[in-house]
């Protein structure tokens, strides 16, 4: 089973990098995958979601580039024997507080299991949240 440094990075019981394994990584891969992918290195550019699920109006054109995003991480990871996206899984909601909710089941191809994935966008930088659930 995989395992990778936690984000945010910190130190664990033993003194050690903090990391996580199993689905708590898997989680972390994905959320990493789907966060804003903005930085200033012109050769290490991202597949991220950008800057759209927050500031975008909520439409059905910005879902639909949101969703070819999904779809291009996830034949991405696919390639790499990692995760598939159970196509109809996707799942659109929007919070009292304006947040826009994303949500899809994936196929762990490792682990031959199928799991539930939850992230939420805030309206502004300051306060982006992120929620992964199993």
């Amino acid at each position: 089973m995989a395992t990778g440094l936690a984000i945010p990075v910190g130190v664990g019981p033993g003194g050690g990098a903090a990391v996580v394994s199993g689905d708590d990584n898997d989680r972390k891969i994905i959320r990493t995958a789907l966060l804003d992918d903005s930085n200033e290195n012109a050769f290490q550019q991202n597949p991220g979601l950008g800057l759209t699920p927050i500031f975008d109006i909520s439409d059905t054109v910005s879902k639909s580039r949101i969703m070819s995003r999904l779809v291009s991480i996830f034949q991405k990871f696919e390639a790499q024997k990692r995760y598939k996206l159970v196509q109809g899984s996707v799942n659109w909601a929007t919070t009292a507080l304006g947040e826009l909710v994303l949500s899809f089941v994936y196929w762990n191809m490792e682990s031959d299991n199928q799991r539930d994935f939850e992230m939420s966008f805030a309206k502004s930088l300051s306060t982006t949240t992120t929620t992964g659930s199993v």
